[in-house]
């Protein structure tokens, strides 16, 4: 499989095992996409906020002296969105249901990102 069929399972699998999220979006750190499953959300529009939320909380950390940021999170009351480091190149963006439950994103997001940094960072692991 391709780099980005790999990403694609491993989103696949963090959303299936967690039913409230709405859809993710895998963006590179200056707010591209690489990959999405949206469904007709706008995914460019929330690559290029990712970028500059990244931005926002990594000045924040900085000031706040607590070290690298791994994830970031914004509750709506509608909906909510979760963003955690993908390695140095990539941030996971996990848009769920308000009431999602917040550990199993945790944890699956979690797992998600070690595969996608490995997949990114070694495309030859894809090939394995």
């Amino acid at each position: 499989m391709s780099t980005i069929e790999n990403i694609e399972s491993t989103l696949g699998t963090l959303e299936s095992e967690v039913p409230s999220v709405i859809g993710t979006v895998i963006a590179s750190q200056d707010g591209f996409v690489i990959t999405d499953t949206l469904r007709g959300e706008d995914a460019e529009e929330i690559a290029a906020m990712v970028a500059t939320t990244t931005g926002v909380s990594e000045r924040m950390s900085s000031t706040l002296s607590a070290g690298e940021v791994e994830e970031t999170s914004i509750k709506g009351t509608e909906r909510s969105v979760f963003l955690y480091r993908a390695g140095e190149e990539a941030v996971l963006a996990v848009v769920a249901e308000a009431d999602a439950n917040v550990g199993m994103i945790n944890l699956q997001a979690r797992r998600a990102t070690e595969e996608v940094e490995t997949f990114l960072s070694d495309p030859a692991a894809s090939d394995a």
